[in-house]
């Protein structure tokens, strides 16, 4: 959820900026989604020394170390300056989306399988639409993929069915 909050949060920063000042030197808000979802993990890290990590936890991790690196990779064009033009929220989008329906199918969760399933199906769609659209549909489907998903999942962990 941290990283979905961070994502959503940083996309309304940055369409807010736009639509105000029309200045594209606000993408460099984007930035601020590693700080922020860092900073959160940190933060709500276990006050505990040591966790027991099992080789699920292991196994996502791992997913989510490559598919970051491959974001950060495959944006590297944007950082060298040939970035206009560029589907940068596209291939965020699948990529995450990617990794969402992955961590869903490995945790068996459907809820969040399908939310990754949505976020690969919008992808696409936000090359059709205007870059302002481009936005909100990116945050939709981040909502939709992480924080809804990540809400349910953690209600499930707090509040375990009684048999």
């Amino acid at each position: 959820m941290i990283w979905g909050y961070a994502t959503l949060a940083t996309t309304a920063a940055v369409a807010a900026a736009l639509c105000t000042t029309g200045d594209s030197r606000w993408n460099g808000l984007w930035f601020a989604i590693p700080l922020i979802g860092w900073f959160g993990m940190y933060l709500t890290r276990s006050s505990r020394t040591q966790e027991a990590s099992s080789f699920i936890d292991r196994t996502l991790r791992q997913i989510w170390i490559v598919l970051g690196t491959a974001a950060w990779v495959g944006l590297s064009p944007v950082w060298l300056g040939a970035g206009s033009g560029f589907p940068v929220l596209t291939i965020v989008l699948l990529l995450m989306g990617i990794g969402t329906t992955i961590s869903g199918l490995v945790i068996r969760f459907p809820l969040l399988a399908g939310g990754g399933c949505v976020a690969i199906g919008l992808a696409p769609c936000l090359t059709l639409v205007p870059d302002r659209m481009q936005l909100l549909l990116f945050g939709i489907g981040f909502a939709l993929m992480m924080i809804l998903p990540g809400h349910v999942l953690n209600y499930r962990s707090n509040h375990p069915a009684t048999k």
